[in-house]
C-alpha cells in the first residue's frame, strides 16, 4: 500500500462520510420538497371546494361568491349548507392547490386545521359545535394569489368554480364571479360536466351583468362529480401586480456577482504572492536543507521532511540504510555530523541515540526517534521562518481566505433559500443552514490540499483537491437542480454555477507568501521544472562538475514525485552506485533482464524506503493515539 493510501486513510473516511451525508441531505431535501411546494400542481386541476364526508350527509346549498382582482387574485367565500342526519367526528373540505399562493385560510366560527400539498390541501372540521345532528352553513373563505402568467402572447384567467371530484349531489347551486370592470365578459368560455364530459342536460343557468361586471351560474340538483370552470384569453399585460419572482432569480446571481466580485478584490489587495523574475535553476539551493521544505511551504514539520532529513544524513555519509528483507531497513550508523549546525546534531544525536558507530538501528525504532526528533527540532526549524517576509501565509490572506470560504457558503445558502422565494412559498432553512456548512467544510479541505500539493513527495494533495473539488461540485449541481425545478431558469442556474466554481477557485488561490518564502518557492518551482524537464547540456555540466550530483537532487525528486523522470535522465551517464544505500536480499538489487543496478533501481528502492518509514511511522501515531 502507497503512503499516500496509509497516510490519508482517515482522511478518507472523513470524504465519505461527506459524500454519505451529502446523498442524504439531497435525498431528504428531494422527497420533503413536496410538502415545502406545498401547492404545486397544473392549473386545469385547481377548484375551489370538493367535499370528503367523515359520514353521510346531504349539500342543501352550494354558494360562492369570488372576487377576480386586476393583480390576479381571487378572494373567494363559499357558503355549505350540509344537513347531518348523524353526529360526525369530523368532515374534510378540498381547497385550491395549484401553481398559485394560497392564504387567508379560514372556516367562520368554527375549530379547524388546514393542509396544504402538492397532492391536494384541505381543511378539517372537527369542532363538534358544527358536526352535531342537523343542518349547518359552513362560512370558508380563503384567497388565491396567482403568479405572473410567463406566456409572451398572452394572460390567461382559467378558475374551476366546482371540482369534478365533487362526491355528493348539490340541491341548490349559486356562483357569483366579480370581475374588473375592462375584463372582457365576452370571452370567457364555460366549461360544466361530470368528469370533463359537458353539460348536456344544461343543469346551469349563466347570466353576465356588464353594469355590475359579474357573472351568476345558478343549478339545482347537481350530481356528484360535477365540475365548473370558467376560461378566457386576455391580451398579454392585463393582469398587473401578480406576484412575480423574477427578482429572486436576479438576485441569485447577484449575490453570486457580488461574493466573486468581492473575492476579486481581496485577492487583488492582498491575495497574491509577490512577483520575480524567474531565474533557471539546476543546483540544490543553497542555504536551504531538505528539513526546512515543510516551513517554507506550509509552515510546517511533518513525517516527509523527517525522512527527508534521514536521506540528507545518507547522502553526506553520516549513515548507510541497509535493506535486509523487503521493505525491511536498518540505519548504520556512520561518522558524526560533527560539521553540522546544532539542529542537525541534536537530530542525528537522538535518533542513534545509544547506538555505537557501525552498529545499526532497527527498524522498529525508526518512528518513535523521528518523533522524538520532530519535537525536538520543530521550533528551531520555525526561527528560521518567523520573519514576516518568510511566512508562508501571511495574516493579511488567511483572513481574506476565511471571510472568502464564509461568504461563498452565504451565498449559496441564500441561494437556495432564493429558488423558494420565486414560488413565494415557505424557505427550508435547514436546507440553507446544511448547504453552508457542507460548503465551507468542503472549500476549507480543498484549500488544505492545495496547499501542500506542491510540498508532497506523492499525489496526496492533488488527489485530495481533486476529490474535494467533486465534492464541491456535486453540492453546486444540487443548488442549480433545485433552482432548475423551482424556477425553471436554466441560464440562471448556469450563471449561479459558474459564479460558484470562479468564487471557489479565488478562494482558494487566496493565499499570498512573504516576500522571502515567495522568492524561495519560486526558486524551488523553477527547481522542480528542471528535475521534470532537463536539458542534456545542463545536465552533462553539473554531473562533470560534480559527481554526487545526482544523489543531492534525487531528494529533490523524491519531494516532487519526479524521482523516475530524474533517473531516466542519467541512464545513459556512468553514476556511481551510492556506498550509502545497500540492498542485502540476495538478487533483490538487480532488475529483470539486466545484470547491473541502473539509476531507475535505485530511485524506486529510495521511493520504497520513504514510502515504507512514513507508513511506520504513521502506524506508529496510530497506535500511540489509540494508547493515550
Amino acid at each position: 500500500m502507497t503512503a499516500f493510501n496509509n497516510y490519508h486513510n482517515r482522511i478518507n473516511k472523513i470524504i465519505v462520510m461527506l459524500l454519505i451525508i451529502s446523498a442524504v441531505i439531497i435525498a431528504c431535501f428531494n422527497a420533503s420538497s413536496l410538502d415545502v411546494c406545498a401547492i404545486e400542481g397544473d392549473p386545469a386541476e385547481t377548484a375551489t371546494i370538493g367535499g370528503v364526508a367523515g359520514g353521510g350527509y346531504e349539500v342543501t346549498e352550494y354558494d360562492m361568491h369570488a372576487v377576480i382582482g386586476k393583480d390576479h387574485t381571487y378572494t373567494v367565500e363559499e357558503n355549505v349548507s350540509v344537513n347531518i342526519p348523524d353526529t360526525l367526528q369530523r368532515i374534510d373540505f378540498s381547497i385550491p392547490s395549484g401553481t398559485f399562493r394560497i392564504r387567508d385560510i379560514n372556516v367562520e366560527g368554527l375549530t379547524f386545521s388546514a393542509r396544504t400539498a402538492s397532492e391536494g390541501s384541505s381543511i378539517t372540521i372537527t369542532d363538534p359545535s358544527g358536526l352535531s345532528t342537523g343542518l349547518h352553513t359552513y362560512k370558508i373563505t380563503y384567497k388565491i394569489l396567482e403568479f405572473a402568467d410567463r406566456d409572451p402572447n398572452m394572460d390567461v384567467f382559467y378558475f374551476s368554480f366546482l371540482l369534478p371530484e365533487w362526491r355528493q349531489p348539490i340541491a341548490d347551486l349559486k356562483i357569483t364571479a366579480e370581475f374588473p370592470e375592462d375584463f372582457p365578459l365576452g370571452d370567457i368560455n364555460y366549461y360544466a360536466g361530470q368528469f370533463g364530459v359537458q353539460d348536456t342536460e344544461n343543469r346551469l343557468t349563466y347570466k353576465t351583468d356588464n353594469d355590475a361586471h359579474t357573472v351568476t351560474i345558478t343549478g339545482a340538483k347537481i350530481p356528484e362529480n360535477f365540475g365548473i370552470t370558467m376560461k378566457a384569453g386576455l391580451e398579454d399585460g392585463y393582469w398587473q401586480g401578480a406576484l412575480d419572482g423574477v427578482w429572486a432569480v436576479l438576485a441569485m446571481v447577484l449575490i453570486m456577482g457580488i461574493v466573486t466580485l468581492v473575492l476579486l478584490v481581496l485577492w487583488i489587495i492582498g491575495g497574491r504572492d509577490p512577483r520575480f523574475k524567474r531565474t533557471k535553476e539546476t543546483r540544490p539551493i543553497e542555504g536551504v536543507t531538505p528539513v526546512d521544505f515543510g516551513y517554507i511551504f506550509n509552515s510546517e514539520l511533518d513525517i516527509r521532511d523527517l525522512v527527508r532529513l534521514i536521506l540528507y544524513f545518507a547522502t553526506k555519509g553520516y549513515l548507510r540504510i541497509s535493506e535486509y528483507e523487503p521493505k525491511r531497513y536498518r540505519l548504520v550508523r556512520l561518522k558524526d555530523p560533527d560539521g553540522e549546525e546544532k539542529l542537525f546534531r541534536n537530530a542525528y544525536n537522538i535518533l542513534f541515540e545509544d547506538v555505537y558507530k557501525g552498529r545499526a538501528l532497527e527498524m522498529d525504532e525508526i518512528g518513535d526517534r523521528l518523533y522524538r526528533i520532530g519535537n525536538s527540532i520543530r521550533d528551531d526549524v520555525a526561527a528560521g521562518f518567523s520573519a514576516k517576509e518568510m511566512l508562508a501565509y501571511t495574516p493579511l490572506s488567511r483572513g481574506f481566505r476565511i471571510a472568502g470560504i464564509i461568504l461563498i457558503s452565504l451565498g449559496l445558502a441564500i441561494t437556495t433559500g432564493l429558488k423558494y422565494s420565486y414560488q413565494y412559498i415557505s424557505v427550508n432553512y435547514a436546507e440553507c443552514i446544511i448547504t453552508g456548512v457542507i460548503a465551507a467544510l468542503i472549500l476549507t479541505m480543498i484549500c488544505r490540499y492545495d496547499d501542500k500539493k506542491y510540498s508532497s513527495s506523492d499525489d496526496s494533495g492533488k488527489a485530495g483537491e481533486i476529490i474535494f473539488s467533486a465534492i464541491f461540485g456535486v453540492l453546486v449541481i444540487y443548488v442549480t437542480t433545485g433552482i432548475i425545478r423551482q424556477t425553471g431558469q436554466i441560464i440562471i442556474a448556469l450563471f449561479v454555477a459558474a459564479l460558484a466554481g470562479l468564487a471557489a477557485f479565488l478562494a482558494v488561490i487566496m493565499r499570498a507568501r512573504g516576500k522571502g518564502n515567495a522568492a524561495l518557492v519560486m526558486r524551488f518551482r523553477q527547481l522542480r521544472r528542471f528535475i521534470y524537464h532537463p536539458t542534456p547540456k545542463e545536465l552533462l555540466e553539473n554531473y562533470l562538475a560534480d559527481e554526487n550530483y545526482y544523489y543531492d537532487m534525487l531528494i529533490y525528486a523524491l519531494t516532487f514525485g519526479a524521482e523516475e523522470t530524474w533517473a531516466i535522465s542519467f541512464l545513459t551517464l556512468d553514476v556511481p552506485e551510492p556506498d550509502w544505500y545497500v540492498d542485502e536480499i540476495e538478487g533483490h538489487a538487480f532488475t529483470n533482464l539486466r545484470d547491473e543496478v541502473t539509476t531507475i533501481d535505485y530511485a524506486r528502492d529510495l521511493r520504497s524506503f520513504v514510502r515504507t518509514i512514513e507508513t511506520a511511522y504513521m502506524d506508529m501515531m496510530r497506535r500511540r493515539r489509540r494508547n493515550a
